[in-house]
Order: C-alpha cells, then sequence, then structure tokens
C-alpha cells in the first residue's frame, strides 16, 4: 500500500515531535490551512517550505516537479 503525502507529512510530524498545530502557529494560519497545503489545496510555497523544512525534507521531496505543485 502507498502512502499518501498527508500521511507521510503526519507520521515524519510525529517521528520529530512537531504538532502540525505548531507549524501553524508559528506561521500564522490554521491547522486546517496546513492540512490542506500538504494536500495540494493550498498551493503556498511558504507553507510548503515551513511543513518541509520542518521535517527535514526538500520542498521538492513533498511536491515533485517544480516545488509549487504544479507538473
Amino acid at each position: 500500500m502507498t502512502m499518501t503525502r498527508r500521511q507521510k507529512v503526519k507520521i515524519e510530524l510525529i517521528k520529530k515531535g512537531i504538532p502540525a498545530a505548531e507549524i501553524a502557529r508559528q506561521m500564522s494560519v490554521s491547522r486546517q490551512a496546513i492540512y490542506q497545503t500538504v494536500d495540494g489545496i493550498i498551493k503556498s510555497r511558504r507553507l510548503r517550505k515551513a511543513i518541509a523544512d520542518a521535517i527535514g525534507l526538500r520542498v521538492e521531496d513533498l511536491w515533485p516537479s517544480n516545488g509549487n505543485g504544479h507538473k
């Protein structure tokens, strides 16, 4: 079974002990905005970078192509 991007991000955040709510607080957005960014609904480069930085990956690792969600 292949993991979704959301599952991968959640697992990595848990491993690092970082709640999505903490990233949201630091970025002054809702936790929902964080997960909408993970799912590709919101295409914010700023939020994508914050999420990738929090789990120690490159933006391109989570959102392949040009890193901003556009193929």
